[in-house]
């Protein structure tokens, strides 16, 4: 199914992120990775424009095998591999996965870590998971920095919106339902407190029998991240925002620092063919 392995090269710039794939679909019979792998070419045509060409290579190719050359951000190297197009598989499209056109850079910086969840909260209503899970993107619209996430929440008080969350328990991504509520009684609008910056990043994988490891950082860069957690929208309320507690901290030096909140980062997605 794969071939020989390669470190990648400036042509690697873009690709098709593969957000999300089926059980037992296509992409899945191919080795198609959620989260981690980007489709760079496909029947040795390279796809650094977002146009119809991946499409067309698809639906020009129902049963017959296309080859797909993969970045995997993970492993920082490329494979080929098989994909066949097909409407012979109980699922959606023909080769069920869920793809977005970005560039490869981008997407691990933009990721959000649930760090910590609240009882009876909206999070805990969409089953999100502290610590080992990633927020990473939403099918609805593409992120492309930080305050975009805050934004979208915002935009959808109290009506349902979906995340892609990836999950470091289960190396997984799925589809998460959440409804942002500044009303429900506690912490914040989503009730869980999300950490966004280098500190935050999905770990690396380890070698086989080694521990996932987070980015080593030093103290100065570890401040700095820390300043860029707190965001007025997953504060509790009361709680004064980072530019209040700055100043608030300034004339009162011996005052504790405000209470950790939520920040992060994600993808959005566009459907698969």
């Amino acid at each position: 199914m794969g071939a020989a392995e390669s470190t990648p090269g400036a042509s690697h710039a873009v690709g098709y992120h593969v957000v999300q794939v089926q059980p037992h679909s296509p992409g899945a019979r191919a080795g198609l990775v959620s989260f981690f792998d980007f489709i760079v070419a496909a029947n040795n045509t390279p796809l650094g424009d977002e146009d119809d060409t991946f499409k067309r290579i698809l639906t020009d190719n129902v049963d017959k095998p296309v080859t797909l050359l993969v970045y995997n951000s993970r492993a920082e190297k490329t494979r080929e591999t098989v994909l066949t197009p097909t409407q012979k598989w109980n699922g959606d499209g023909l080769v069920g996965i869920s793809i977005r056109f970005c560039e490869l850079a981008s997407v691990n910086e933009l990721v959000w870590h649930v760090l910590d969840v609240y009882p009876r909260s909206p999070a805990v209503d969409a089953g999100l998971e502290a610590r080992s899970d990633y927020i990473v993107g939403t099918p609805d619209q593409q992120f492309t920095d930080g305050e975009d996430f805050f934004t979208y929440v915002e935009l959808n008080m109290r009506r349902e919106i979906r995340f892609y969350v990836y999950s470091s328990a289960t190396d997984a991504v799925r589809l998460v339902a959440i409804t942002p509520n500044d009303q429900w009684g506690g912490h914040g609008c989503l009730g869980a407190d999300i950490g966004y910056g280098y500190l935050h990043r999905i770990p690396h994988k380890p070698p086989t029998g080694a521990a996932a490891t987070a980015p080593v950082v030093d103290v100065s860069e570890a401040a700095a991240t820390a300043e860029r957690r707190l965001h007025p929208l997953m504060m509790p309320a009361g709680a004064q925002a980072p530019a209040q507690a700055a100043a608030a901290a300034a004339e009162t030096p011996t005052a504790p620092p405000p209470a950790t909140a939520a920040v992060a980062a994600a993808p959005a997605v566009a459907a698969a063919a």
